[in-house]
Formats: C-alpha cells, structure tokens, sequence
C-alpha cells in the first residue's frame, strides 16, 4: 500500500471507517501532517492492530501484532545497530531460511529501509507487518531484552565454537584444560604430576 489515499480508500471499502471520518481524518492531516494511519489511530476510528492485518493482506506479507524476544534475532539487531533500527523502526526477526531476513515494520513499502537494511545484513529482506505500537514498545524494550538474551545463551555454547569442540581430539582438551586450570592456581603442577606417576 504505497499511500495515504489508498489505505483511506481500503478501509472506508471494508467498512472499518465512514467517509465522513475519512474526511475528519485528512483534514486533520493537512492541517497538523504526520501520516493518515497514525492519525486514524489517533482519533479512535480504527486500531493499529487492524491496520497492520489490513495492510500484510493487501501486501500478501506476514502479520504480527506482538513482538516477543523469542522471534527476535539478537545477532541481527547487534550487526544492525540500535541506531539503524530506530531510524527506519524497524525490527529484524529469526526466519526459517539463513539467506533472508524477516523484518517487522509498520510499512511495508518503505524501499529506503529495506535497501538499507539489505545493504548492512547482506541478506534480502521478507517484510512482515507490525503495528507502530509494538516496534516502539519493543525497540524502547531492546537493550533490556538483549542482556536477557544473553543471560539466557549463557549456558549455551554457539554452533561454531561446538563443531571445533567435537572436532578437536580429547587428549589435545584435556591437555590444554589441565594446563588453564595450572594457570589459574585452581590445580598444582606437582600433585598433577605425582598423581600421574602413579598411574
């Protein structure tokens, strides 16, 4: 939906607004600016929640109403940056396929936000429709819910770092563990030693 005049179109056509509050609606647009869905929102004709479905319909893209922090891809939002995200307000979600990016926004046909955001993440983009309330909410939320995130990984140990473990030979991990341990004061070379001549 490229327009302030097709959304106002669309929903007096499903019957969700009445022409005269169309008319209240971009009055009020003209006189003060910002953008027909906000001020729609605003006076109470309509909800976000309804619009963002709305428009992921017409757009045939995915809707969500909430974001929660387990569809949040972390490592995104950290190659994205906080500033980036908030400029465009926009949020990147985990997906099913590692070559895109799903991406929450209330407009789905902001071609500057997507470009950029391809451009940074190397990844093209899936949009899916969020309302504003929710990207503000959870953006305001992000570094809060990232420490959480990380709390929560902090048993976890990532793919990459698990393949070069399995793939290391024990003796060689036990050596170089025996050694940190050495290191840190936590084991005694001579009690090592002498237990392993026992042996």
């Amino acid at each position: 939906m490229s327009s302030d005049a097709q959304l106002g179109e669309l929903l007096v056509q499903r019957g969700l607004m009445s022409e005269a509050q169309l008319r209240t609606a971009t009055d009020f647009q003209q006189q003060l600016g910002g953008d027909l869905r906000s001020i729609v929102v605003k006076l109470g004709y309509v909800k976000d929640a309804v619009i963002a479905g709305l428009v992921a319909q017409e757009e045939g893209v995915e809707a969500s109403v909430e974001i929660t922090p387990e569809v949040i891809d972390f490592d995104m939002v950290k190659t994205l940056g906080k500033e980036t995200l908030e400029k465009h307000q926009v949020l990147p979600l985990k997906g099913s396929d590692a070559g895109s990016l799903v991406l929450a926004m209330a407009d789905p046909n902001d071609l500057r936000a997507i470009e950029e955001i391809q451009f940074r993440a190397n990844r093209s983009v899936e949009p899916a429709v969020t309302t504003k309330a929710a990207l503000r909410k959870t953006l305001n939320q992000l570094p809060d819910l990232m420490k959480q995130a990380e709390q929560r990984q902090g048993g976890r140990i990532p793919p990459d770092r698990l393949k070069a473990l399995r793939s290391t030979p024990v003796d060689k991990l036990m050596r170089a563990y025996l050694v940190l341990q050495i290191e840190s004061g936590k084991l005694s070379l001579e009690d090592l030693l002498a237990r392993a001549s026992k042996l």
